[in-house]
C-alpha cells in the first residue's frame, strides 16, 4: 500500500498572498475558472474550498461567473450550449417546478 503524506501546511502569509491574487484574478478575468486559477498558481483547488479564508472569494468566484455566463449566452458573444452546461455545473436547472395545490390549500 502506497504511503499517505501528511496534507501540507501552508503558513498565513502564503494564504494571504494567495488570496490577494484569487481576488485579482477574479477582478480581471471575464469568466473565473477556480480549476484554471489553482493550476496556475499550482496548487490543488481543494486548498480552496478546505480554508475558510477562501468562502468569500468562492463565493464571489462563482457569482461573478453565473452573471457572465449568462449575460454573455444572452449576447450570443458565448456558445449557449455551453453556457447553459456551465451554469447546471453551478447549480441552476431547466426543469419546471409546479406546487402541488393540496399543499397550497393546507398552508391557508
Amino acid at each position: 500500500m502506497a504511503k499517505r503524506g501528511r496534507k501540507p501546511k501552508y503558513s498565513k502569509k502564503f494564504l494571504a498572498e494567495l488570496a490577494k491574487k484569487f481576488d485579482e484574478y477574479i477582478e480581471n478575468t471575464d469568466i473565473p475558472i477556480i480549476a484554471e486559477f489553482a493550476y496556475l498558481n499550482n496548487i490543488d483547488r481543494t486548498l480552496l474550498y478546505d480554508k475558510p479564508e477562501f468562502s468569500t472569494l468562492l463565493k464571489k468566484a462563482i457569482a461573478k461567473k453565473k452573471a457572465q455566463l449568462e449575460k454573455l449566452a444572452l449576447k450570443g458573444e458565448i456558445n449557449p450550449t455551453m453556457a447553459v452546461f456551465s451554469l447546471k455545473q453551478l447549480g441552476w436547472s431547466d426543469k419546471i417546478c409546479y406546487l402541488n395545490r393540496a399543499l397550497l390549500n393546507f398552508q391557508k
